[in-house]
Parts: C-alpha cells; sequence; structure tokens
C-alpha cells in the first residue's frame, strides 16, 4: 500500500510539473510596417519622371510606419508618418507624423481598431497582410485621395 500511494504521488509530482506554462499574459507584441500606399491615379512624388500608384516608391515618409498589437488585451499602438501636399498642389519634403492608441479584435479575417473617439476602422487580414481602403482629404475637405494600405507582418 505504501508503494502505491509512493507511485500515485509521484504520478502527482509528475503531472503537475509537466503543465504548460503558457501565460495568456505573455503575448507577444506583434508589428505590420507599411509597405505599400496605393492610389487611384499614379503620382510623380520625387521628380524622377516616373509615376507610381504605390507612393511608399515615391517618398520616404512612410518608413517609420507600423502598427504594433501590444497585448490581446491592452490595445495597440500605430505609429505613421505620411507626406502631404502643401496649398498649391506643390509637394512638400517634409513629413508629418501621428501616433494613435485603441482597443482591437483580431480574428482570421480581419482586425477592426476602435479609437477614443469610438469611431472604427477595419483591416482585412490576408495570411501576414493587413490592408485597408481609405479616403485622405487635404485642405479642409477640398481635395480627397482614395488609398488602399498593405503592411506586412515583421
Amino acid at each position: 500500500m505504501k508503494n502505491l500511494f509512493f507511485y500515485v504521488l509521484c504520478l502527482g509530482v509528475v503531472l503537475t510539473s509537466c503543465s504548460s506554462d503558457d501565460d495568456s499574459s505573455g503575448f507577444a507584441e506583434v508589428t505590420y510596417k507599411l509597405i505599400e500606399v496605393n492610389t487611384d491615379n499614379p503620382m510623380d512624388l520625387n521628380g524622377d519622371n516616373i509615376a507610381n500608384r504605390n507612393e511608399t516608391l515615391e517618398t520616404d515618409c512612410y518608413g517609420s510606419s507600423r502598427i504594433v498589437l501590444e497585448s490581446i488585451t491592452g490595445g495597440y499602438n500605430f505609429t505613421s508618418e505620411f507626406g502631404y501636399l502643401d496649398t498649391g498642389s506643390e509637394v512638400q519634403s517634409t513629413c508629418g507624423g501621428e501616433t494613435k492608441n485603441a482597443s482591437y479584435q483580431l480574428s482570421d479575417s480581419s482586425l477592426v481598431f476602435t479609437y477614443e473617439d469610438g469611431s472604427t476602422q477595419t483591416f482585412e487580414v490576408d495570411g501576414d497582410q493587413l490592408k485597408v481602403s481609405d479616403e485622405w482629404t487635404f485642405f479642409e475637405g477640398e481635395l480627397t485621395k482614395k488609398v488602399e494600405l498593405v503592411y506586412q507582418k515583421q
């Protein structure tokens, strides 16, 4: 009987020590880097006489744009730098930037951000890429541009 008790005790210790050490709070952040800013109309922003629909080929202003999913429950940080047009239609070499925070819901097919003001933005999940169509407004609404943003998981 002592041997049976000893074997049961050992089995309990082994099963306890082999349990999963995974902790749901140990979520590793996921970063997506902006790789394409596709517009309806090709533009030559860098003056090389080659117009591209993908503005990342025309300016370095998007170079640090990324989405970082920091935790499953905590929200995310979104950092973006972008080029912009001046009030004359001349392209400026200066880049603007912004950081946004929001909560998110991630599924196999979509990533939905809910911003602090209650607005939402839905990205399509396509393998290791995130895609979203958007409309950018300039000059107090006088100029709009439709864009497709494509982010690549790093």
